[in-house]
């Protein structure tokens, strides 16, 4: 008994989780970009960060540094985090009702 692949399914769940992943490369690059600045502490790498930013994401692909793509996948993970939250605190309203009356 073959599975079948169903395009519609994986074409949704490919474009639910996109924004995830580009999250995921941005965390990537932007961690990239601090570890690869000089200095010893936040503020020495501070100036030297904003820098490498624009060298971080002048390569396309990203960095396989444990550390970097341990950046991503939080940074991704904590999106994902948020809006789930804010998805789950909205208000629901009642199509067609008053909302708050008494009767």
């Amino acid at each position: 008994m073959a599975m079948q692949i169903n395009s519609k399914k994986i074409k949704k769940i490919i474009l639910s989780n996109l924004p995830y992943a580009i999250f995921a490369y941005a965390g990537n690059k932007l961690a990239f970009a601090y570890r690869i600045a000089e200095g010893e502490g936040f503020q020495e790498k501070l100036p030297p960060f904003l820098y490498e930013i624009g060298t971080s994401f002048a390569k396309v692909f990203p960095s396989f540094n444990h550390v970097d793509l341990l950046a991503g996948i939080s940074v991704a993970a904590l999106m994902k985090m948020i809006l789930y939250m804010k998805s789950k605190n909205k208000k629901k309203f009642r199509q067609g009702e008053e909302y708050g009356s008494a009767v």
